[in-house]
């Protein structure tokens, strides 16, 4: 039985998180005031588990205590906001523009604390987007927003999983610095795949492995910094990536071409007067702080942002809202992002979300070739994956999830790869794996990278030109680059 004096925890107990998938028997006893540190590699069960503790799922067996207050950020949480969104749209009989929640809103939706509110907004810089809709944010807008939703929050435990990634650097030194006075007396579970960036005054340690509590004990902030190493030396040099024989190549001098671009909401300019053009071959890193716009000019260069046909964008000898099909481009390149992740949600195999990366669809509607099917296998293989083959991905973590979009986007070998924020929720052993891949391809002067990561230790040495946004922000002059 749990010790009921504990704040909450489990004792022998297997939750149904889904039809298909259960997790347990874990037994588990938080005490009031612990603050925990949740290690393991992609697909050990940290997301999981920490769904079960805040209430997800049913239990089938043995015994659960949940907290009585408790907020949550997690992908799984943000995800389930983004649907409700979704939702909201979809359902909107009127045929105007529905504009969604504001973040403002989302903050709101939990009681707070004014005062850690007032001292969240303003050392996360999120004053400048409350009034937006929360669909429209950034990615490291939306976890800022949600992790500032839960620290504000009166909550007596807080549940986070992957809570900094995303951030930008000044946001995630200030969020080191000042997490433990946030955080006060309550009780910590946070999950992580980095152990290495953690805010101090963790001391309780629990490894998971194969769905499975493998190691508790108290720690240090070293102990996490250990078992970082412990699974870094796992990382075995990767084999060469495959290459697709088949691919498309151009012959182009200019890949795409941004003349005096400028994104603006409400009146309100994200960036503005860029001038931008990659060439073939060219390797570039886009810095910036959140909310820059770096997502958005991704965006422009994809076709998923309608302001693309208000400016002046070329992509691959196409002038967006000449007439072009969006299939005309999208064939030359390969994307990953936080949007694409939430696109696949959708039921369907491990196996069949790597071949869609042929035909550039959320899912796949046409029957692949053999050779397309062999190739999709040499990937998994290369990735540690092929036992996932026919699992169903919306059922994998997100880490695993993410891994399989990164390969989708290489699996055609393109001649553009639009890279953003590709590791986040990556565990270290698949972060230095994908990292190899990104410098396979630049060796390979094949593809043209643009690249996205607010991590320095994501950094990619052979990246050798930055497009810094900061640049580009309101009242800055027109800069070319």
């Amino acid at each position: 039985m749990i010790n009921h004096e504990a704040a909450f925890g489990l004792s022998e107990a297997t939750i149904r998180l889904s039809y298909s998938f259960s997790l347990g028997p874990i037994t588990w006893s938080i005490e009031p005031g612990d603050r925990w540190l949740v290690l393991g590699e992609n697909g050990a069960g940290k997301s999981a588990l920490l769904s079960a503790l805040s209430g997800m799922g049913d239990c089938v067996s043995g015994d659960r205590a949940v907290p009585t207050q408790c907020a949550v950020v997690s992908s799984g949480f943000q995800n389930a906001l983004i649907e409700e969104e979704i939702a909201l749209e979809q359902g909107d009989l009127s045929g105007q523009v529905v504009d969604g929640t504001k973040a403002a809103s989302i903050l709101h939706q939990i009681a707070q604390d004014d005062a850690r509110l007032e001292q969240l907004v303003d050392g996360l810089s999120l004053g400048g987007v409350l009034d937006k809709a929360f669909r429209s944010l950034s990615t490291g807008e939306t976890r800022k927003l949600l992790l500032a939703r839960a620290l504000a929050s009166t909550a007596d435990t807080l549940i986070l999983d992957e809570p900094f990634q995303g951030l930008d650097a000044e946001s995630l030194a200030w969020m080191m610095d000042q997490f433990d006075s946030l955080l006060g007396g309550r009780t910590l579970i946070l999950a992580t795949n980095k152990p290495e960036s953690l805010p101090c005054g963790v001391n309780q340690l629990m490894i998971m492995a194969r769905g499975q509590v493998e190691e508790t004990s108290a720690i240090g902030n070293e102990d996490g910094v250990e078992w970082l190493a412990h699974i870094k030396h796992l990382a075995a040099q990767p084999g060469a990536i495959p290459i697709w024989a088949e691919r498309d190549r151009v012959s182009l001098s200019t890949l795409v071409e941004l003349k005096d671009v400028t994104i603006a909401y409400g009146g309100q300019a994200v960036f503005e007067n860029l001038n931008w053009a990659i060439r073939p071959n060219e390797h570039w890193q886009v810095t910036g702080p959140n909310g820059a716009g770096k997502t958005s000019l991704l965006q422009l260069i994809t076709g998923d942002h309608p302001q693309c046909y208000v400016n002046d964008v070329r992509v691959f000898g196409f002038k967006r809202g000449s007439g072009e099909s969006i299939w005309d481009v999208k064939r030359y390149i390969g994307v990953v992002s936080s949007s694409i992740q939430v696109a696949h949600r959708m039921s369907t195999s491990v196996e069949r979300t790597l071949l869609s990366g042929f035909y550039d669809s959320i899912g796949l509607y046409q029957k692949a070739t053999e050779s397309e099917r062999a190739h999709a296998s040499i990937w998994l293989e290369r990735l540690g994956l092929t036992h996932l083959k026919q699992a169903p991905f919306s059922k994998l973590s997100f880490g695993a999830q993410r891994l399989v979009l990164i390969a989708r986007s290489m699996i055609k070998s393109p001649p553009l790869l639009l890279l953003d924020e590709p590791c986040l929720g990556l565990d270290s052993r698949n972060r230095v794996l994908v990292l190899a891949f990104i410098e396979q391809l630049i060796e390979q002067e094949e593809t043209a990278i643009v690249y996205v990561s607010h991590d320095e230790t994501d950094q990619i040495a052979s990246i050798d030109r930055v497009l810094d946004m900061s640049q580009f922000l309101p009242g800055r002059q027109d800069l070319e680059v």
